[in-house]
Formats: structure tokens, C-alpha cells, sequence
């Protein structure tokens, strides 16, 4: 009964994996048998048709599979892409993004999860200072996606390694709050130079 974390990858900005954007949502697999790949494909069809229902442009989508109570090394033990290749300009920053919380029936540690969903993904371009309703619905179609997967057997959970425990995911929500996450800006590629000294005054 292997837990599974499934790293979903989405094209952005340029084909270099460090400008990926990377989600890891992790679900527990209790059936007699177990189809890693099944979930891949299943998860990487999903996701190019949430993409669609957001209304933002097409990107790659890469899903793999790894054993989330492997010893390392872990390799994957699945892996599905869709629209290879296809790697759009983000229309707003990569480090906004927006939170989808979860837990298993109380809000507490080792019970909870969050998934960054990055604001290039759910919208062309942000104005006023909150996500609106519409974007944080946006982030909410996800939550039948994950519930759905894989059927009765497989549930999306909450893993806690240091309990080696899967909860399944009973309550969510996403609020109206912008998240920063730094590491998921671009390089620098240029810069704009200067220096204080004044005119006539030699610097030392």
C-alpha cells in the first residue's frame, strides 16, 4: 500500500527544468494492486484539461510518480507528459502564487498540506491587491481532480514522513491572500548599473 507523491511539473518561461513550476500533491494507494503509471496518465490528462478550464495557454505538463516512503535514492515509478514542449511567457510574476490549504479533520501539524498554485497558471495578468473570486475558484477545481483519482482504492492525503502516516484530506479551503514563493523566479539576465559619485569628486 505505497503512498505516492505526484511531482506535476508545468512548462513555463523557457525548457529549462529550473523554470518549471512544480506542485507535489501525495495520495495513498490501498487497493490489492497499484498502477503508478495509470495515475500519471490519468493525473496529466486531468491537469491539460483544468488548464483549459482556466482559460490560461497551453503548457507542458510532466507527472511522475515516486514512492514517498522510499529509501533513497527514490526513482520514479511513473511518468506521463502532455503538450511536450510548449513552454508560454508568464503573463504575471512566478513568484505570486495562490495557496490551496487542506488537513485531515483538525487543522493541525503533520495533519496539513498546501499546494502553491502560481498565479501565471490560474490568470493573464493580476490587478488590485487580493485574488478575486473567480481565481480562487479557479484553484478549487483542482480539489475534484485529486479526490477523484485513481477511484475508491487511492485517496489524496496528507503524508507526515516523520510518522510515516497518510491522512486523508477531509477538509480545504483557499483564501484571498497572494503567496510568495521566491525560488520560482527567473535568473536575472541583465541589470541596470550606476554609482553615487558626484561630479568632479574623485572617488577614493
Amino acid at each position: 500500500m505505497p503512498v505516492w507523491k505526484l511531482q506535476c511539473q508545468f512548462g513555463a518561461d523557457s525548457a529549462l527544468p529550473r523554470d518549471r513550476f512544480v506542485i507535489t500533491p501525495h495520495f495513498n494507494d490501498a487497493g490489492s494492486t497499484t498502477d503508478p503509471q495509470g495515475l500519471c496518465d490519468d493525473l496529466a490528462d486531468a491537469l491539460v484539461g483544468w488548464l483549459t478550464q482556466v482559460t490560461t495557454p497551453a503548457r507542458e505538463v510532466l507527472v511522475k510518480a515516486y514512492d514517498a516512503q522510499g529509501t533513497v535514492p527514490v526513482f520514479p515509478q511513473g511518468e506521463a507528459i502532455r503538450n511536450g514542449n510548449v513552454y508560454p511567457e508568464s503573463g504575471s510574476p512566478r513568484e505570486v502564487a495562490l495557496c490551496l490549504s487542506y488537513y485531515n479533520e483538525r487543522n493541525l501539524p503533520r495533519r496539513r498540506g498546501r499546494l502553491y498554485v502560481p498565479a501565471p497558471m490560474i490568470a493573464t495578468g493580476l490587478s488590485g491587491p487580493r485574488p478575486n473570486a473567480a481565481l480562487r475558484d479557479r484553484v478549487a477545481l483542482l480539489v475534484p481532480i485529486f479526490t477523484g483519482l485513481g477511484g475508491a482504492d487511492v485517496d489524496w492525503c496528507v503524508y507526515s514522513r516523520r510518522e510515516d502516516t497518510a491522512r486523508p484530506v477531509t477538509h480545504w479551503w483557499v483564501d484571498d491572500e497572494w503567496d510568495v514563493q521566491r525560488r520560482r523566479g527567473l535568473r536575472s539576465t541583465t541589470r541596470t548599473l550606476g554609482t553615487t559619485e558626484e561630479a568632479g569628486i574623485p572617488t577614493p
